[in-house]
């Protein structure tokens, strides 16, 4: 149980897992485990426990497959129905869903159907605060009947924020990339307790964006502060080289890294101002960085261990990113000390 001990003190802990390894990690983990994502070209075999993978198919930095698997510091009971599959205890419920569609078209009246399942789900349920949201779908930058994937999709989201009486100002941290094939995929971490909602201040917040970047703005906040307490946690949307909000640095790759890189600090900077305590790049900070083109694959990974030195949990994918003019972007996961 060495390895599983590590990750005591944190309400939910992420790691990232080789195909090999997965199997005995689960094993350790035990009835602790929330959410199991898996990452690569080719679906992975069954796993021996039985528990439910959702997958994406986007291609992994250096090897064939990586498992992301959230964890908690409690016991949780698994949940599924006819629209999601999940996990959750107490306080905390992690739920994965996936959806095919056919166009752009249809992706926004997709995503409004599943956004409002989630809603619906947190509305009937324990767990009316959503933290964090994952979304991945084919061809994102792809233009049907007039519209590009992504703005499609952020116009059924923001319908279902709207629906539901969701001020878009308290909307989740979040992301949205261009897988490789497959369905809507979608997955999200939802609490008892509400979060503290973290902006840019180099950024324009992504709910006020001008109508250039679509019929509706993309519904998420810069970063979601958790857990305070105990275990606090910032959950980082996806991050990109945005000034304002237009895109620098439109033709480098290294300068696109390095802008990325000062927009996380600049949220962690903002967090700390609602009492944040970092605990460092070390063991404070899981990262997943999403890179366009796989020739650049190697020269972001090493601009992050150069900036950042030795983090534990880095996963470098080859994926499409929602604008066509940005080469990566970034998310990331921070734990803090006690205050």
């Amino acid at each position: 149980m060495r390895e599983f001990n590590i990750h005591q003190n944190k309400t939910v802990a992420l790691k990232y897992i080789a195909p090999e390894a997965i199997d005995a990690y689960l094993a350790q983990c035990g009835d602790r485990v929330m959410c199991v994502v898996g990452f690569g070209s080719s679906r992975c075999a069954a796993l021996k426990s039985g528990f439910p993978v959702l997958w994406v198919d986007t291609p992994v930095s250096g090897c064939d497959a990586v498992y992301e698997v959230w964890t908690s510091d409690k016991p949780v009971t698994r949940y599924s129905d006819e629209l999601m599959t999940g996990a959750g205890n107490e306080d905390l419920f992690f739920g994965c869903l996936s959806a095919r569609f056919v166009s752009a078209v249809d992706l926004s009246e997709t995503a409004l159907r599943i956004y409002s399942g989630i809603f619906d789900f947190l509305q009937r349920g324990s767990y009316p605060n959503l933290l964090r949201v994952w979304n991945y779908f084919p061809d994102i930058n792809a233009v049907e009947g007039g519209i590009e994937r992504y703005r499609s999709f952020s116009v059924g989201r923001h319908e279902a924020f709207v629906r539901y009486n969701r001020k878009v100002e308290d909307s989740p941290s979040a992301c949205a990339l261009g897988s490789h094939g497959g369905p809507l995929v979608i997955y999200f971490l939802a609490s008892r307790f509400p979060g503290v909602q973290i902006e840019n201040p180099r950024q324009t917040s992504a709910y006020h964006y001008p109508k250039q970047y679509g019929p509706r703005s993309p519904t998420f906040s810069r970063a979601t502060l958790a857990f305070q307490g105990d275990a606090p946690t910032l959950f980082i949307s996806g991050t990109a080289s945005i000034l304002g909000h237009d895109t620098v640095h439109p033709e480098s790759v290294i300068l696109q890294t390095r802008e990325t890189l000062a927009n996380i600090r600049a949220v962690i900077d903002q967090a700390g101002k609602q009492g944040f305590k970092f605990a460092g790049f070390g063991t404070g900070m899981a990262l997943k960085a999403y890179v366009r083109h796989t020739e650049h694959l190697n020269v972001v990974r090493d601009i992050i261990r150069a900036e950042w030195g030795g983090l534990h949990e880095l996963v470098v994918l080859q994926a499409d990113i929602c604008r066509t003019d940005l080469l990566l972007e970034v998310e990331a996961v921070c734990w803090g000390s006690a205050s």
